[in-house]
């Protein structure tokens, strides 16, 4: 292939959708993907992301302020139509029937139109969390979001607003729903999608109950290019200090002010006003209020929309996670709830014992999958002996479902050893204090802490690690060094 470099002066400042119509009508070719920056990236929003097929987001990590410290606004690639064939073809269709056999069973969340991961998208959880006391409600100052969790679940959303159940390339869950909001002061607003995490994150997190709402400062983190996720968090630490009276005068934002929320995405974009403040992240509003304690981050990172005082799981599985506070490393919820492949696994999702152990498994399977560029989504139908089955039809050579922990695990103390050498040493695997101390007050987790320490002490035996730090003879053995 070619590779060339252009000047994007005329997509500078622009949003998304301009972008993406801009440089298809400059190419003359709709088929080219485009992975961009936003204007967020480009004003150095801290927690700004890459944003593909206009509402597709890479959304973590603040990669797209990375984009835009380098000026980079754009990488667009028209593929050649050959595609890579498995090197043993024979092989390679039985472990394609089995894998697609799992997606397709009646017993799995993905179960095409059956499973409510397909019927409902990632946002089935809201009401579920909610009603167990694992759903962080006002910056986390609640477990539950009471009966407001209705009027932003997946349940509300196809009942009310939804049009469309389009799906990635092939595949037969259709878990993406595009939503169309028909009245109000957002009428006329299509987008694609109203996702759990992000719904979560400018909804529960933030006191808004307001779906159409929801959507719209979705749409907008889309269009500005920032991650969805994350702008709940500098908001909602800007409410929570206006609650209590720690803004010193600089102006506040009630819970659920639909229109100072969307109005404070534009802000965090263009980093104007208090816009400049809330760019940075949670921690440095929360540190800029005087309370540094109300950032509910690990490393920086805000958390996604699981509770640690309700699902004990996800509490270390921030705390180790090797990005910051991230549901994706090692999705326990899925055991926690009872969603593993054939119903397989159910454990007591306020039980802090074996969490350690439970989440090593899972951040080595997550590894290799992720590896593989694989929807995290096959998880919820697939293991290693499906994965080991694909893997070694296509490279074809002989792989196993030992083989692909041990993969894993050499993958995860990787990153971690990497870390370790920037500086994330003994004490960085924490969580905010208010999981820790404050015990829930809401039903199904009622008078629950996260027991993080106890949890530590058991993950980092299974790891082999000495208080967060990969030691020399564990990075022999997996042959890192």
């Amino acid at each position: 292939g070619e590779a060339e470099l252009r000047d994007a002066a005329a997509y500078w400042g622009k949003k998304s959708g301009e972008v993406q119509d801009g440089l298809e009508a400059e190419l003359g070719d709709k088929r080219i993907r485009v992975l961009q920056t936003g204007p967020a990236g480009e004003n150095l929003v801290k927690f700004a992301c890459w944003v593909n097929e206009n509402d597709r987001a890479s959304g973590r990590g603040g990669t797209g302020c990375v984009g835009g410290s380098k000026k980079l606004k754009a990488i667009v690639v028209k593929a050649e139509k050959k595609i890579v064939k498995a090197a043993d073809r024979d092989a390679w269709k039985p472990a394609h029937e089995r894998a697609l056999a799992t997606i397709m069973a009646p017993e799995n969340i993905t179960s095409p139109r059956k499973g409510g991961l397909s019927v409902y998208g990632t946002n089935v959880l809201m009401n579920i969390t909610s009603n167990m006391g694992a759903l962080p409600s006002r910056n986390s100052q609640l477990t539950s979001f009471g009966a407001d969790a209705e009027k932003i679940s997946g349940e509300y959303v196809k009942e009310h607003i939804l049009v469309d159940d389009p799906t990635c390339h092939a595949c037969p869950v259709a878990c993406k729903k595009e939503v169309e909001i028909k009245e109000g002061p957002w009428k006329g607003l299509r987008m694609e999608s109203v996702e759990y995490e992000p719904a979560w994150s400018v909804g529960a997190n933030c006191g808004n109950n307001d779906v159409a709402t929801v959507a719209k400062m979705i749409d907008l983190c889309n269009d500005y290019g920032i991650d969805a996720i994350e702008t709940g968090h500098p908001i909602s630490v800007w409410m929570e200090a206006t609650e209590k009276g720690w803004t010193n005068g600089e102006g506040g934002l009630k819970w659920g002010d639909i229109y100072g929320m969307t109005e404070a995405v534009r802000k965090i974009a263009m980093r104007e006003g208090i816009g400049n403040i809330l760019a940075d992240g949670a921690n440095a509003v929360a540190k800029h209020f005087g309370h540094p304690e109300i950032a509910m981050t690990v490393k920086g990172q805000g958390i996604p929309a699981y509770d640690p005082r309700g699902l004990k799981g996800m509490g270390i599985a921030y705390a180790t996670s090797n990005r910051g506070a991230c549901h994706l490393r090692a999705y326990t919820p899925a055991a926690e709830l009872g969603v593993m492949p054939f119903g397989s696994l159910k454990v007591d999702p306020l039980a802090w014992k074996g969490k350690g152990e439970l989440t090593k498994v899972f951040q080595d399977v997550h590894a290799f999958s992720d590896s593989l560029d694989l929807c995290k989504f096959s998880a919820f139908a697939e293991g290693a002996d499906e994965y080991a089955q694909q893997y070694s039809a296509m490279v074809g050579v002989p792989f196993t479902a030992a083989d692909v922990l041990k993969t894993g695990e050499r993958i995860y103390n990787l990153e971690r050893y990497y870390n370790n050498l920037a500086g994330f040493r003994e004490g960085s695997d924490y969580l905010p204090k208010r999981f820790t101390h404050e015990p829930s007050t809401m039903p199904g987790s009622q008078g629950h802490v996260c027991e993080l320490d106890d949890m530590l002490a058991e993950y980092y035996k299974a790891r082999g690690w000495e208080n967060g730090v990969v030691p020399e003879a564990k990075l022999k053995e997996l042959e890192i060094l």
